[in-house]
């Protein structure tokens, strides 16, 4: 399917668009358009600050512990900076200054921001980091089924990928789809192993899959699989926190693909974004479920 997505939003709905809720089913819902030219304006400052910002450190770490770079800061800074120029109300939560209320009112969404996702490798000149933001309904839990609008944006590439609830992800004029793949022996598979040795049954898998690759950047992992690069992506490490894969994920659901947790359920809901998770996103429910099952049959 062609033509922008903000032509998609008008043309093919008059400005409405139908929403799937956590529990199913069709809901006739606004869509929220302007988020299309808020998450451009987000992305090309946010690239253009982190691009003049130095890469060095700080010294000080972040609520996750991770060592905060100056680019970092700048990032946030110029995040920050767009939504208030919007006049958004609004709460944050970044990785970077944790929950802030911005802007005129009562709070209508929550911003769940990750400024520069992949810090280590954009500190060591590694293409594979990126902005993140999730919106959600200022009272809804942190899981990908209540993500409203969702955007990942390289910070090496000016054109992001963005997705709305029931409208599906694209990257500009273009609509992404993941590679609809079913079995893990046909299926490159992203496997995050920082701070982790493979056990049983994550090495089984990696033995089963006809490749594997680990890019020490969950945002970025998750978006190859929604653009159908790489099949899945696979966390075992209980370590994942919000920041790094709400709008990741729902990326991977509006390109047609499936995110499940290791026992094949449904994500579990963290409380803020100390709370961490391991998680599966696949091409497809089958593969998902495949490697749910060579997970649990070695051990995760």
């Amino acid at each position: 399917m062609r033509g922008s997505l903000k032509q998609l939003l008008v043309n093919s709905t008059g400005g409405r668009t139908a929403k799937i809720g956590p529990g199913g089913g069709n809901t006739a819902g606004t869509v929220d358009s302007p988020w299309v030219e808020r998450f451009l304006m987000l992305h090309r400052q946010v690239r253009s600050a982190v691009a003049r910002a130095d890469r060095a450190g700080t010294g000080t770490k972040n609520a996750k512990g991770d060592d905060v770079k100056l680019f970092d800061l700048a990032a946030n800074d110029a995040a920050l900076a767009v939504f208030r120029k919007l006049k958004l109300s609004a709460i944050v939560d970044s990785e970077e200054c944790g929950r802030l209320e911005i802007g005129p009112g009562t709070p209508r969404h929550h911003l769940v921001l990750d400024p520069v996702g992949g810090s280590d490798n954009w500190a060591r000149g590694l293409p594979l980091s990126a902005l993140s933001c999730a919106v959600l309904p200022i009272d809804a839990p942190l899981h990908p089924d209540w993500v409203e609008a969702a955007l990942v944006g390289l910070l090496d590439q000016d054109t992001p990928l963005i997705a709305l609830k029931g409208s599906g992800a694209w990257r500009g004029s273009d609509r992404i789809e993941t590679s609809k793949l079913r079995n893990i022996a046909g299926a490159v598979v992203s496997v995050e192993l920082n701070h982790h040795s493979p056990s049983p049954g994550l090495a089984r898998l990696m033995a089963a899959a006809r490749g594997v690759r680990c890019y020490g950047c969950a945002s970025r992992a998750l978006s190859l699989v929604a653009t159908g690069a790489t099949d899945a992506h696979v966390d075992v490490r209980g370590r994942l926190t919000a920041e790094s894969y709400l709008a990741a994920t729902r990326l991977v659901i509006e390109a047609g693909g499936w995110v499940a947790g290791l026992d094949g359920a449904t994500l579990t809901a963290p409380e803020s974004l100390t709370g961490r998770v391991s998680l599966v996103a696949a091409s497809s429910r089958e593969l998902c479920d495949e490697i749910v099952k060579v997970l649990g049959d070695g051990g995760h």
